[in-house]
């Protein structure tokens, strides 16, 4: 299992119900709405690096 992916399964999710987290290096750099805004701040500041980008589902959404 990849750090990012650590690190979004241990992220606490209140508050950011329907909102994007972008990870890199196992920490959050960003978190909102405008996915694109986040993209623009992580290839900015982590040029080489792939990011982890996750959608967190609200609670009514049943994932299996």
């Amino acid at each position: 299992m990849s750090k990012n992916f650590q690190a979004y399964l241990k992220l606490n999710k209140k508050g950011l119900e329907d909102k994007y987290v972008v990870i890199i290096r196992g920490n959050v750099i960003g978190r909102g709405r405008d996915i694109e805004k986040l993209l623009s701040l992580a290839r900015k500041r982590y040029p080489k690096e792939t990011p982890l980008v996750a959608k967190v589902p609200s609670e009514e959404v049943l994932i299996l």
